[in-house]
């Protein structure tokens, strides 16, 4: 299709959103200018899985984020039309250990990035990977655009700065700032440290006799999981308007992490039945009566959201956003992915 840009730069290319954004341009025909941090490898397995590794539209950059320089000469000497800005710490977990460097990570670097942008690149669209975090724990579900923002955790405060400084400096200096309220998005690229992947990857490893069971924490947990690649077509869209504004991207289903993993299971043709309460329940094989599943303590949150669902009425009407994978074609994807990775032996 024919875009309003032909030069895009997308932060953090070595993510899971990074990777499928960078994908999906390419194979438009953007040319693509991706950073990773300094000490961060510039290769990229996620890339190389796509087939992507190697174009010759692709160019790789370390930026720190971080420092405001090295983000206006990035941004000069690149000369953008798009920018993703999909770099920071993204998981929550870890900004209750380190919430100054999520605020840091999230926050500060992008409004270092919005300043390059205005000083640099003023005409670009800017396209920010926001969070349903922002929400904290919201009292009426679905949420959406409207919903008041009441970030509960560090990782939800960081990322309502960055959100908000979108819509100030799309007030104040009429930048074309966009905020993509993302809520779970998941794939075959998520990393392992997400609760998603991590029961991906340990249901492979069970079936394939590599291990025996998989701890997780808040089961009751409630989110809006979608598959990855059609958020990042969305965010695609987003940055060919014309103007900025907030898009929140969900499915408008909720499911829990319970449900999560028995899809997973279910994908193998494992079934499992959940048997006790709270710390003490335990997922069990129903074939061979095996415990797959257990409660660890140590995985609980401090904060955690009972529910968060979103209404992407707006980005349907406006993006043509259509989300189409549900929760068992995500899972059995992202099963079959870590099956074939243990079976050859490959990074993931």
């Amino acid at each position: 299709m024919s875009r309003r840009y032909t030069r895009a730069l997308i932060t953090g290319i070595n993510g899971q959103d990074g990777a499928w954004l960078a994908a999906h341009l390419l194979g438009e025909g953007i040319e693509v200018f991706g950073t990773h941090r300094p000490t961060s490898p510039a290769g990229n397995w996620r890339l190389q899985e796509l087939g992507f590794a190697q174009h010759p539209n692709l160019h790789l950059h370390a930026l720190d984020a971080g420092n405001l320089v090295a983000c206006r000469s990035l941004l000069g000497d690149v000369e953008p039309q798009a920018i993703f800005h999909l770099a920071g710490q993204s998981r929550v977990a870890d900004s209750f250990r380190d919430p100054l460097g999520s605020v840091q990570a999230n926050g500060i670097a992008t409004l270092n990035l919005l300043e390059a942008m205005r000083r640099q690149t003023p005409d670009a669209h800017f396209v920010l990977a926001s969070s349903a975090e922002i929400f904290g724990s919201p009292e009426v579900a679905p949420q959406d655009e409207e919903t008041p923002l009441r970030a509960a955790s560090p990782y939800g405060l960081s990322k309502l700065l960055a959100h908000s400084a979108m819509g100030s400096w799309r007030a104040s200096f009429g930048l074309a700032a966009s905020s993509a309220i993302l809520f779970n998005h998941e794939s075959e690229l998520r990393d392992e440290a997400f609760v998603t992947r991590k029961i991906s990857l340990g249901v492979a490893r069970i079936l394939l006799g590599k291990q025996q069971e998989l701890a997780l924490g808040n089961l009751d947990a409630r989110r809006d999981f979608g598959y990855a690649p059609e958020y990042m077509a969305a965010l695609a869209n987003m940055a060919d308007r014309e103007s900025g504004d907030d898009y929140v991207l969900a499915t408008g289903h909720a499911a829990s992490v319970r449900e999560f993993a028995s899809a997973a299971f279910a994908a193998v043709d494992m079934p499992i039945e959940w048997q006790g309460r709270a710390a003490a329940e335990i997922g069990r094989e129903v074939k061979s009566g095996k415990v797959r599943v257990r409660i660890d303590a140590q995985l609980l949150r401090p904060i955690d959201a009972p529910l968060l669902v979103g209404n992407a009425g707006k980005a349907r009407k406006q993006l043509g956003f259509d989300p189409g994978i549900g929760l068992h074609e995500l899972t059995r994807r992202m099963v079959e992915a870590d099956l074939q990775r243990e079976r050859n032996g490959r990074p993931g």
